[in-house]
């Protein structure tokens, strides 16, 4: 793999990373409602509310949307530390609680959007400078025992030890409408682990010993700004993915699978277009195995894919969607990773949305200031799903 991949890669990045602006925004928002939501006065004040972001900016693998003013989507849980538990409040009342202090934040900051209900969280809209949604998650701490049985199930499928008991620690109950316990007064209730996944998602980043430091602290960094080659590949991937189903948004192969797939593959030390190299070996690899299993690092029991087979899902038909994906993806960027550039232009313009400026061009190592792309060429056998297609 050549130094020449690896800038054409950085350059493509530079194009869909998200601006430093955003970053500190995002980080804004962070510190702002976790403020109100701790204050003195809150009602919330007596359960020991706790914020944290979760999602992509935790992660650190946002992308620019790809419509100018599309809104940038920024996940928060807030977890209750004390005084809510599955035999004292149903998941809708604990619900209820986090709506009333939205609402009253809502209002303070003059925020015009509608408090919007979804099945797991509260979404806010915001605007100042840029576009935010702010998905808001409520939850409670896991218990004992439910950590008990998360860290064995971890540990049992080959995570170590320290890191399975670190990210069950994490774990808690969450609400969802859907769930037929929702209104009801009982013990059994959905749980999630975005935090203990976060932590997963780092200790593959990084060396043994820095696992030991990222295993030791409490919470992670708010808005990830520092980025390795596991995060960029998985922003390019997210990008490629994001134009290829622009017109069927439904469609398209959900993040937390190809952040799973990226993370197991990942090799820390390698340069970006190895570690892309080997990302899409292993996309490929899973494909081509026709599993309709995408495990859970922290909560093996739980399958990514399980969208796959849904009924209310089947018109999206999302495994089939991931499977071509997976076809154009290996095509594409193993193009870009070759020396030979006469389709990088047309790659990258069309399969990632970006124009190929002047200076984008010189990065990219091309030095003809004419656009001259061969015709799109795309294999009948293998063809992408509508829109790609179209």
């Amino acid at each position: 793999m050549t130094t020449s991949a690896n800038q054409r890669l950085e350059a493509i990045l530079q194009e869909i990373d998200l601006p430093e602006r955003a970053y500190q925004l995002a980080q804004n928002r962070y510190e702002d409602i976790g403020s109100w939501l701790g204050r003195v006065d809150s009602s919330l004040a007596p359960y020991q509310p706790h914020v944290f972001v979760q999602g992509s900016f935790a992660l650190g693998t946002p992308i620019r949307p790809i419509v100018d003013g599309e809104e940038y989507d920024l996940d928060f849980t807030c977890r209750l530390k004390s005084g809510v538990t599955r035999i004292s409040h149903t998941q809708q009342q604990l619900k209820e609680l986090l709506r009333i202090e939205l609402a009253a934040y809502r209002e303070a900051r003059q925020i015009k959007k509608e408090l919007e209900e979804k099945n797991r969280c509260w979404r806010l809209g915001y605007q100042d400078e840029l576009r935010f949604h702010m998905d808001i998650v409520p939850g409670i701490p896991a218990d004992e025992l439910r950590r008990r049985e998360l860290s064995e199930a971890m540990a049992q499928n080959g995570l170590e030890s320290a890191v399975a008991e670190q990210a069950a620690r994490r774990a808690i109950w969450i609400t969802d409408i859907e769930d037929p316990n929702y209104a009801l007064l009982s013990r059994i209730w959905p749980s999630s682990n975005p935090g203990g996944y976060l932590l997963w998602f780092r200790t593959r980043m990084m060396s043994l010993q820095k696992r030991l430091l990222a295993e030791a602290q409490v919470d992670p960094v708010p808005v990830y700004r520092s980025k390795n080659s596991l995060q960029r590949v998985v922003q390019l991937l997210k990008r490629h993915r994001d134009v290829m189903f622009m017109d069927q948004p439904d469609s398209k192969p959900a993040s937390i699978i190809l952040t799973t797939i990226a993370g197991r593959a990942y090799v820390e030390g390698e340069s970006l277009a190895q570690s892309m190299q080997r990302v899409l070996d292993e996309l490929e690899r899973v494909r081509a195995s026709d599993t309709d299993e995408i495990l859970n690092p922290v909560n093996p029991k739980e399958n990514f894919a399980d969208r796959w087979f849904r009924e209310d899902c089947a018109r999206f038909l999302l495994k089939q969607n991931f499977h071509l994906w997976v076809q154009q993806a290996n095509r594409d960027f193993r193009l870009m990773l070759d020396d030979e550039t006469t389709r990088l232009v047309e790659i990258v313009e069309d399969r990632l949305n970006v124009k190929v400026s002047d200076d984008l061009r010189r990065a990219l190592g091309l030095a003809s200031t004419v656009s001259v792309s061969s015709p799109r060429i795309i294999q009948t056998a293998s063809a992408p799903p509508k829109p790609w297609a179209q």
